[in-house]
């Protein structure tokens, strides 16, 4: 899928993927350096530049953590907020698109593995590496749906897990 989305996200957006990547973990409760290398599997001196450049595109602020001041805290700006947003909407219509494609019984397939897949994540101890608990609930996210060729609908929502 990346190689699908990157392209779009460069060209309407201005965002490399590892980009999204970052501000999505950071919006997801990431907010230290080390996090982020975490959630997007790179090195400290790549997630260091990446870093910069979201600094340098007004996208995240990053400030001397007020409890520890040898950390790093990085937190959205409001302009970090809007091209996330944005951002998901576009993969969400791409996404939307691709399953569109997708005959019923495959619809009816992807959509249980997702159900699964969220209720496994869900499961209390079973976090994602690298992913916090995020101490608030997310704000509601655009979500896909799809259109299978008999009119199944498959509508994907974002949620924080219970």
């Amino acid at each position: 899928m990346k190689r699908h989305v990157a392209p779009m996200l460069e060209r309407e957006h201005g965002l490399e993927f590892k980009d999204f990547v970052a501000l999505s973990a950071i919006e997801a409760g990431a907010n230290y350096p080390g996090l982020i290398c975490q959630r997007a599997a790179l090195t400290p001196s790549a997630v260091s530049r990446l870093i910069d450049d979201l600094v340098k595109g007004d996208l995240i602020v990053r400030r001397l953590d007020e409890h520890d001041s040898r950390r790093v805290h990085l937190s959205l700006t409001p302009a970090g907020q809007n091209v996330l947003a944005a951002t998901r909407t576009t993969m969400y219509q791409l996404l939307g698109q691709g399953l569109n494609t997708l005959p019923d019984e495959q619809m009816h397939l992807f959509a249980r593995t997702l159900q699964q897949l969220s209720a496994s994540l869900s499961q209390p101890g079973h976090p994602l590496p690298g992913q916090p608990q995020s101490s608030h609930p997310s704000q509601p996210q655009p979500s896909p749906a799809a259109s299978g060729p008999s009119g199944l609908t498959v509508t994907l929502t974002a949620q924080e897990p219970s």
